[in-house]
């Protein structure tokens, strides 16, 4: 899951509400805890989420106990993970760009008045040749 490795990017509901979507589509007979870490967030809190996901007509779910639950998404559902995931795709590469260009223009400004960070030149070659 990102979100265990990010210290300064928090994710939001939505990001949240997509991998409890994207972990269902997966498992459907995963457990509330598997989807809370999958989220992020607490089983009580995972709950919620499905509640709040079923009460939009997005997911099924049956069975008696916790322990039975079986997940189905809806194909409104389907479609709502989707639709969020290239929302968050699209912010990742617009971010991914914009950061891409300020190392560019830092390394500049440092390379006419200091050495340039060897370590730092190779990290932004090694990031530009992974988006190409």
């Amino acid at each position: 899951m990102l979100t265990e490795s990010l210290n300064h990017i928090k994710p939001s509901r939505e990001y949240r509400e997509m991998e409890v979507l994207a972990e269902i589509g997966r498992n459907d007979r995963v457990s509330q805890r598997g989807l809370a870490r999958a989220a992020g967030v607490s089983a009580t809190m995972v709950n919620a989420y499905v509640d709040d996901l079923v009460g939009r007509g997005l997911l099924e779910v049956t069975g008696d106990t916790n322990r039975t639950y079986r997940y189905r998404l809806t194909l409104p559902g389907e479609a709502r993970r989707d639709e969020i995931f290239f929302q968050v795709s699209r912010e990742v590469f617009q971010l991914y760009g914009r950061l891409r260009e300020e190392m560019r223009r830092r390394l500049q400004e440092r390379s006419g008045s200091a050495p340039i960070d060897v370590e730092l030149a190779l990290q932004i070659e090694t990031l530009s040749q992974a988006s190409a």
